[in-house]
């Protein structure tokens, strides 16, 4: 079962757009999703869910495209368990900023506030699965989180991923959160504990933050000279460092747009920055 399609207007990209780039052929050895989950049901989801994130916000933010499919079929893993979202012919280059429906009826380009929502969709998908809420929230209407101790909490739906979710799916694009601060929603918690080394993302002097502890949808890396049923130490550790290095993209270049739009009046067609979809 593929994730529902949001409930959103049918979106059309604007005739003046430029070309949509060139679909990625999924590489070999990858697989989709639903059938890794269907092999791997104890898998980290949590994490594979935050993994899709980031290679939504490296398209929002360094690429500066529109994703347009973001759903199950959609998402495939490799052969270290890292979630990969390939580009689609629905991808398209960003040309206008996420504004509210000006009535019920108007049918607004897509933008990235549409990929946020059907992200949302997504991660209720998997990490719940309840039609009869999915049905209460395609009308409006916004149910309480399932309780601790269910199926979905253990999966890793948390309060911090609840609240964020109630936001992606907000009636009015603007009012959704950028895909950046959805991402920082799938972070552990910090441990009031010992903490271990930081890992590399941010061990390094140029970038954006991050969490310390163990790499963002991964588990911890292994020691020198480990193996693993996937692979060697050092293949998993080239995969891992792949996801931190798109995340240290995305901070960087989201900072840099920041700064600039901080500098400088805007001038022609305004793009978003993600640090928030609170332009107009």
């Amino acid at each position: 079962m593929s994730s529902p399609t949001p409930s959103e207007p049918v979106l059309q990209t604007p005739a003046a757009s430029p070309p949509a780039p060139a679909a990625t052929a999924v590489p070999s050895g990858h697989v989709a999703l639903k059938e890794y989950l269907a092999l791997k049901p104890a898998a980290d989801r949590r994490a594979l869910l935050q993994q899709v994130a980031i290679y939504l916000a490296l398209y929002h933010v360094v690429e500066r495209l529109i994703h347009g499919n973001v759903k199950l079929t959609s998402v495939y893993v490799d052969e270290h368990g890292t979630a990969h979202l390939p580009k689609g012919s629905t991808t398209v280059p960003i040309t206008t900023l996420p504004r509210a429906p000006a009535s019920p009826q108007e049918r607004l380009p897509m933008t990235t506030a549409t990929d946020v929502y059907a992200f949302a969709w997504l991660v209720f998908h998997e990490l719940a699965r309840n039609p009869s809420m999915m049905r209460m929230i395609a009308s409006g209407v916004k149910p309480n989180r399932p309780a601790p101790g269910t199926l979905p909490a253990q999966r890793g739906l948390s309060d911090r991923i609840w609240a964020i979710l109630l936001r992606c799916w907000d009636i009015s694009p603007v009012a959704r959160p950028s895909i950046t601060e959805v991402i920082h929603a799938f972070d552990l918690p910090l441990s009031t504990g010992h903490l271990p080394p930081p890992p590399p993302y941010e061990a390094r002097a140029a970038g954006g933050g991050g969490q310390t502890g163990t790499p963002v949808g991964t588990a911890a890396a292994p020691e020198e000279g480990a193996t693993t049923g996937t692979g060697s130490a050092s293949e998993e550790t080239e995969t891992v460092m792949s996801v931190y290095d798109i995340r240290e993209s995305v901070d960087r270049e989201r900072d840099a747009r920041s700064e600039s739009a901080e500098s400088s009046p805007e001038t022609g067609v305004a793009m978003p920055t993600q640090t928030a979809n609170t332009s107009p």
